[in-house]
């Protein structure tokens, strides 16, 4: 029949597209494309051995193929550990891997039984992949995750599944021509080139996700603060208000007397400062709330589902943990301070913009009367009462 040698010419250039692929998708900061890549470039070159050493003796080409074949699943097995950020295992996997080599090569030179040269290999790169997908299991957040450990066991499932057709189906050991000939070669070879290119479709959407989610991330982010950017902030709340949600408070803040910190110290003081303060928004935000830095020294928040004086209770715990703060490594700059406005977000058409401008206004009052205070919105602005730590 043809279709072996179909199979034979098609995996191995399948195999070697994807592994070019993931190279090329590893150049984009894929945490796992190239242990991917590894393994099927791996499974094309044991794929490959039958055209690529047509003239070599059968014990060379099938101790080379169950090489490359071992060594894709061992990267297979890598990568999803990568993936799941779990430990590599190397020492452990790598001494499964030689020992399991030397049982093939006495099975091969000593033994000369195929069949149990096949289900000693498939007995092998089944551990080694169901290993990997034991280890990572639960680590499997996201629908793409839970689809690629699917398949991988998939993988698992048909091997044993087709490891007990051959025991049934071959009671004795067939000649290399023969097996090759055989329905069991044509199902073996046909469920592996089904199962591979799932396999390797589900990898490459799962890295190709996780590259366009470290772009977004990279595009929705303030690279000095770790904060939203001013895009960022307008999408989010545009899409709470979308929603109905855009209720809460806004809190604008913003270092004083920023400028002299950076002519006195220098930038890089100054961007110390600025990722302090970040730091400190950050760690203090309850939940489903967001900040960003607007641009220099100017950071908003929205906090949702919360009145104005609860608002302004939440500036002043950063007001004063920011003016508490140990600088010293910067320079002797002093008490470094902030100041903040607060208006309240009702639930209406109005833009986010028009409610930052009336925190704004707080903010300017806050300035205004003195600097390193909290503002509520209103006319006038009157500050927030501050928090006293019993000591």
């Amino acid at each position: 029949m043809d279709s072996p040698e179909n199979f034979a010419f098609a995996l191995p250039v399948m195999m070697l597209t994807f592994g070019c692929v993931f190279l090329a998708v590893g150049r984009f900061g894929s945490r796992e494309a190239y242990h991917w890549a590894a393994g099927f470039l791996c499974a094309a070159v044991a794929f490959s051995v039958p055209m690529l050493l047509y003239m070599a003796p059968q014990p060379v080409q099938a101790l080379t193929a169950e090489a490359f074949f071992l060594a894709a699943f061992y990267w297979y097995g890598g990568a999803l550990l990568k993936r799941f950020n779990q430990p590599s295992r190397f020492l452990l996997r790598t001494t499964f891997c030689v020992l399991v080599y030397a049982v093939l090569a006495y099975t091969v030179l000593v033994l000369q039984s195929l069949p149990v040269e096949l289900i000693v290999s498939d007995a092998a790169c089944v551990i080694l992949l169901a290993f990997a997908i034991v280890v990572s299991f639960r680590s499997a957040r996201e629908p793409i995750d839970r689809i690629l450990l699917g398949v991988a066991s998939l993988i698992v499932l048909e091997t044993i599944v087709r490891d007990v057709a051959l025991l049934g189906f071959l009671s004795s050991a067939p000649s290399p021509d023969e097996f090759e000939s055989s329905i069991y070669a044509f199902v073996m070879q046909a469920g592996a080139s089904v199962i591979a290119l799932l396999f390797a479709l589900s990898a490459l959407a799962a890295t190709t996700l996780d590259t366009i989610a470290q772009y977004r991330h990279a595009a929705e982010r303030d690279s000095l603060s770790g904060l939203l950017n001013r895009r960022a902030f307008e999408e989010a709340a545009r899409k709470l208000q979308a929603r109905g949600e855009l209720s809460g408070v806004v809190i604008i803040c913003d270092i004083d007397h920023f400028k002299r910190i950076n002519d006195t110290f220098g930038h890089a003081a100054g961007d110390t400062v600025i990722a302090w303060l970040a730091d400190l928004l950050r760690a203090r935000l309850p939940k489903g709330a967001f900040a960003a830095r607007f641009g220099g020294e100017e950071f908003v928040a929205f906090l949702p589902r919360v009145g104005l004086a609860e608002g302004g209770k939440f500036a002043n715990i950063v007001r004063q943990a920011f003016a508490a703060a140990d600088l010293k490594e910067i320079g002797d700059t002093g008490k470094i301070t902030a100041s903040f406005g607060v208006a309240i977000v009702n639930a209406s058409e109005a833009p986010m913009i028009d409610h930052i401008g009336r925190a704004d206004a707080a903010l300017y009052a806050a300035k205004k009367a003195g600097r390193n205070r909290v503002m509520l919105e209103g006319t006038p602005a009157r500050e927030a009462p501050a928090i006293h730590i019993a000591s």
